[in-house]
């Protein structure tokens, strides 16, 4: 029952999201590393190696166009609802918020896999000889567990911070995400781009990369890399429904 009504969500949050300004913003997440790849090779800029460009890659689409289109969907999941009127009939019925909230972060990570997806396909079609079929795959599983994973940190932020999600979603990101997770120490561990990172160096055999920067790509093996995103993914939305469950937010004429 449960099941069926977060897909019935789902499926009307899609349906939805098919508006001109939403596509026109898809559109522009998967055109921008495309964009970028393709003016690099039209202009002939030397790389190093195919490390060089698949490291690029990564940074374009699961670290960059992931999180823009998760800020833009998986963030104001209440802040809508609140501007729409909507949120008090959701109040009405407790079990409804958390079928309403899984099914939003379900569509938040359809969108921005999909967008990743395309850029990726196209990007590495662009690169050539520097990309292939290896590449491709690792970014498209490192954009699905980035998109799970962020998605689910969004959500959070967005029922915490309701009235500036957007505001508190960047300053995060950029200073955790972006920011921590370069800095070599133990709290950079404890950031989702870390332990994407170490995946990518694991999978991809990229060595050098690792050598050059070991706190920055990680050392660990696969299983502690995986390990450490189920388990934030399930701690954050465990979190985020108990939220939902119990708090009250106002509606629009009480803010």
């Amino acid at each position: 029952m449960m099941l069926r009504i977060i897909l019935s969500v789902v499926k009307f949050e899609l349906a939805r999201s098919l508006t001109a300004g939403r596509i026109g913003i898809w559109l522009l997440l998967v055109l921008f590393p495309v964009a970028l790849v393709g003016t690099l090779r039209l202009n002939e800029v030397p790389q190093n190696s195919a490390e060089a460009w698949g490291i690029m890659l990564y940074f374009l689409v699961p670290e960059v166009v992931c999180l823009l289109g998760l800020l833009l969907w998986a963030t104001p999941v209440v802040s809508t609802e609140i501007e729409g009127q909507t949120w008090s009939y959701l109040a009405l019925r407790p079990s409804g918020r958390r079928e309403v909230i899984l099914g939003k972060y379900l569509t938040a990570v359809v969108w921005s896999f999909s967008a990743t997806v395309v850029s990726s396909t196209l990007s590495v079609v662009l690169m050539g000889d520097a990309g292939g079929l290896r590449l491709w795959f690792v970014m498209c599983v490192l954009s699905g567990l980035s998109a799970l994973a962020h998605a689910s940190l969004y959500l959070l932020i967005g029922l915490l911070f309701y009235r500036r999600t957007i505001v508190t979603a960047v300053f995060y990101t950029g200073a955790v995400e972006y920011g921590l997770s370069f800095v070599p120490a133990v709290a950079n561990k404890l950031t989702i781009n870390y332990r994407l990172r170490g995946l990518l160096s694991n999978w991809m055999d990229w060595e050098n990369a690792r050598s050059a920067a070991e706190r920055v790509f990680g050392s660990e093996p696969t299983i502690v890399h995986l390990s450490v995103l189920v388990t934030m993914t399930v701690v954050l939305l465990v979190a985020s429904l108990a939220k939902v469950s119990l708090s009250e937010y106002p509606t629009q004429q009480e803010g």
